[in-house]
């Protein structure tokens, strides 16, 4: 072996730029003189001295030595001096000698494309985080509303007194009347699913599955609000609007001008008796697509006044995004809210005790009597291991024929975004 680390150190150095006096001059010496480490890369300086010690590199596997042979190109020169000896010791007559040495070198000098399955798989695995996702902000304009249990609940709005009449002189009062109008809605249970096996999760060594029910639980507030969208953002609602006049809905797409003719007529707003009603706050609810156009409208400086400028910030009390609200371009409908402390526009029903998705996993039947078991296995059933989780929500709102959600009709301006 010796003598073979001697051709592959006069290989490398011919391979490293040397010329005959400086090879001759290091195949004398042992290590790497002060002038040759002037001309060689670290690397390769690494090399040559792994190249004098190569019997006892390769006996006592010395890993840092050997990757400096294989990072400054020692393999194939290695592979190439055996070969080029052999023939030349062949030819004198002791090729036996050079052919031990030979199968001996060549089987301590394996490439990593002799191991395609050790090294085949990476050693660098990991997830890209997950999306950020929209959500939406319909607790800032719905009403919030509870029910202590599954029975629908009833909600009643009392109407006016009439105004007064003239009462002439020993004339009796006109009599009035008074009445109520009621509505029903109850909450309802929404669940999801996930089981997998202890097996599985004991190769999640990325920790990707355990996150499943989390990410469940994501899930099911982005479910929450599609729902509370599909409350008032549907045909029949739509329909509903445009069928009760101009005062409640209109096609104009989202600008300064339609925006002044939805305010208005949220400004025209009278209850049953015609009694003109007191809309103080509203809110202007659009898709994701009419959020510049909001703040193109309502914070521009010129809002304030000027040629050309507007005050209806004055009139907007927020712009709320609703990512759910359904479009085809160009036509992009928006709403006008009523602030839900003034009218109860579309309600939210929860449970009492129940503010959100519940992220709930089943509980193990599995007592362990003797021995002891990883973690993952006592979390599975004993029929079958599988280790299950569930997702579930309690949700409710109005549900009519006419209106859908919008429990008061009072409260709403709709536009279709049909007509400029």
């Amino acid at each position: 072996m010796y003598t073979i680390s001697r051709w592959v150190k006069e290989f490398a150095l011919a391979a490293y730029g040397l010329d005959a006096d400086k090879r001759g001059s290091l195949m004398r010496e042992s290590g790497v003189p002060g002038w040759a480490t002037q001309e060689l890369t670290e690397a390769q300086v690494r090399a040559i001295n792994a190249f004098d010690r190569l019997p006892a590199v390769i006996k006592q596997q010395d890993a840092q030595a050997m990757q400096a042979i294989q990072e400054s190109g020692f393999l194939p020169l290695f592979e190439q001096a055996i070969r080029v000896k052999f023939n030349e010791a062949y030819r004198a007559g002791w090729a036996k000698t050079v052919q031990q040495s030979t199968d001996k070198a060549l089987t301590e000098t394996q490439t990593t494309q002799h191991f395609p399955n050790y090294f085949g798989d990476a050693l660098s695995r990991a997830f890209y985080p997950d999306y950020n996702y929209d959500v939406g902000s319909w607790v800032n304009y719905t009403y919030a509303d509870t029910a202590p249990d599954f029975r629908d609940v009833s909600r009643f709005r009392m109407s006016e007194p009439g105004t007064l009449y003239q009462r002439r002189e020993k004339q009796q009062a006109a009599a009035t009347h008074i009445a109520e109008v009621e509505i029903n809605y109850g909450a309802e249970a929404y669940a999801r699913q996930f089981d997998v096996s202890w097996q599985t999760l004991m190769n999640d060594d990325l920790g990707k599955i355990a996150e499943t029910p989390m990410r469940m639980a994501n899930a099911a507030r982005r479910w929450l609000d599609e729902w509370v969208s599909a409350l008032y953002d549907n045909a029949t609602t739509q329909a509903a609007l445009i069928a009760l006049g101009a005062v409640y809905g209109g096609t104009g797409r989202l600008t300064a001008a339609n925006l002044a003719i939805g305010l208005n007529a949220m400004m025209q707003r009278t209850d049953v008796s015609g009694n003109q009603m007191n809309i103080n706050r509203v809110h202007l609810v659009v898709p994701k697509i009419l959020q510049i156009q909001a703040a193109d409208i309502l914070q521009d400086v010129l809002q304030y006044g000027g040629a050309g400028g507007n005050v209806l910030g004055q009139f907007v009390a927020s712009v709320q995004v609703d990512p759910y609200i359904g479009f085809t371009v160009p036509n992009v409908p928006w709403y006008l809210f009523a602030d839900p402390m003034e009218i109860p526009t579309v309600t939210v029903l929860r449970m009492q005790g129940w503010p959100g998705p519940v992220v709930s996993r089943k509980l193990s039947d599995i007592e362990i009597i003797s021995g002891s078991a990883p973690a993952a296995y006592r979390l599975g059933d004993f029929a079958t291991g599988n280790i299950e989780f569930t997702v579930q929500d309690i949700i409710g709102g109005w549900d009519d024929a006419t209106y859908v959600g919008v429990t008061d009709f009072r409260g709403i301006y709709y536009s279709s975004g049909t007509t400029p």
